[in-house]
């Protein structure tokens, strides 16, 4: 698989990014649908992006928000099966994406707690200012995702993973 990212996508944010986004493991996250029509990767990628310019507006750590945005989902397999633990997805998979980028990427403690809160209020209350946007880009990347709306890095294919299916 290979990411293809057009000059107009910002090399600030690229440079928090790019380890994340040239993981092999990660990048499997393209062969999931999600939200319909998209793939978990490019939502994860929308919600990076969204995340990362509303930090910046904020004065927070972007780069906390934008890794923590991309990780949120680190979960590479069919969210339409059984969780491991009989758990609903909802609240299953935060924990699971947590445990996959403490294993995979050395994330901070307030990157983790992001990760472990961003389907409030359906889990835990987030806690950090950065938790809280994740929280908030998520949900308005899957709304418009859901509605086939293109939002952030999808729109006019910034950013495209070729040799995927979704």
């Amino acid at each position: 698989m290979d990411l293809q990212v057009s000059d107009d996508v910002s090399k600030e944010y690229l440079a928090e990014v790019l380890p994340i986004l040239e993981n092999e493991e990660f990048l499997s996250l393209g062969t999931f649908c999600h939200h319909q029509w998209t793939n978990r990767l490019m939502h994860s990628i929308n919600v990076s992006y969204v995340s990362w310019l509303i930090a910046r507006k904020l004065g927070c750590d972007a780069g906390a928000a934008a890794r923590a945005g991309l990780l949120h989902d680190f979960c590479p397999y069919d969210f339409k099966k059984k969780t491991p633990t009989g758990e609903c997805q909802a609240f299953y998979h935060p924990k699971a994406a947590a445990r996959n980028s403490e294993r995979v990427f050395q994330i901070s403690e307030r990157e983790q707690k992001a990760i472990l809160s961003h389907m409030f209020p359906l889990g835990p209350m987030p806690r950090n200012t950065e938790a809280w946007i994740i929280t908030l880009a998520d949900k308005v990347c899957a709304s418009m995702e859901l509605c086939h709306v293109a939002i952030a890095l999808a729109r006019r294919d910034r950013m495209v993973l070729s040799g995927t299916s979704a």
